[in-house]
């Protein structure tokens, strides 16, 4: 990994990616299939410290559980009482903490990983009909879309899909502005579409969200099935679709 690229992963993990370098970086992980590897090695390695840490608190708190040798068991032995209490309480925050750190994973609902892992989909590309008034519309819807303006948006991609109920683009936005305004079911009717469609540039990012409107209509075995086929692929989606099924499994 070059130092540019883990700067700017670094970077996005952390959140820290002004809105133009988080556009031109989603634009290029669509493209760059090596820094579509070099994010999910990033993400893994940080894992693995996570696990470690876990690891060296556990190994911690067994040593000051049990003292290894003789001169640490007499040294134990005669330790003050306010000290004993101290080092009760100390064990006992710790294993909370370590407990919380290996069972929290399944403690998460459908609306908790909904919050932690969902964000509207970015826009990216511009796309060309052979419709004029196509083309205008979806410009036009786009931009409320890019405002958060999700009910415009709404309003213009029904048009365009009047006009062309197959229209990715217009598909797949309209799902997304429906999640934000939380009309789950009528997201996942516009991502059906899509998905029936199967090889175009929305594929990966359809599943995704897909996932998510399952969750939020309670149907959560699907969602795990969803996110499963996913983490099993070679979405660009894979790494967090195994946290989700860390959390939901």
């Amino acid at each position: 990994m070059n130092d540019t690229n883990f700067d700017r992963i670094e970077d996005f993990l952390d959140g820290e990616l002004s809105n133009e370098q988080l556009k031109e970086f989603e634009k290029n992980l669509l493209d760059d299939s090596d820094l579509q590897l070099e994010l999910s090695l990033h993400e893994e390695v940080e894992d693995a410290i996570m696990e470690q840490d876990v690891m060296d608190l556990r190994n911690k708190l067994e040593s000051i559980e049990t003292p290894p040798t003789e001169t640490k068991k007499r040294k134990y032995k005669y330790l003050s009482k306010w000290n004993i209490t101290a080092a009760s309480l100390a064990l006992l925050i710790g294993l909370g903490s370590l407990m919380y750190l290996t069972n929290h994973k399944s403690s998460y609902s459908n609306d908790k990983v909904y919050s932690n892992y969902y964000k509207p989909y970015n826009v990216v590309i511009n796309t060309r009909s052979s419709d004029v008034t196509v083309d205008n519309l979806l410009v036009s819807a786009l931009k409320s879309y890019e405002s958060k303006d999700y009910r415009t948006a709404l309003s213009l991609f029904k048009k365009i899909l009047d006009k062309d109920s197959t229209n990715i683009t217009g598909n797949f936005y309209s799902g997304v502005s429906n999640l934000e305004i939380n009309e789950y079911s009528k997201a996942n009717k516009n991502f059906d579409r899509v998905m029936r469609h199967k090889n175009n540039l929305f594929i990966e990012q359809t599943e995704w969200y897909l996932g998510f409107c399952y969750l939020m209509t309670n149907e959560r075995d699907k969602a795990i099935v969803q996110f499963n086929s996913i983490a099993k692929g070679n979405s660009f989606y894979k790494t967090k679709a195994r946290e989700i099924l860390n959390r939901l499994e």
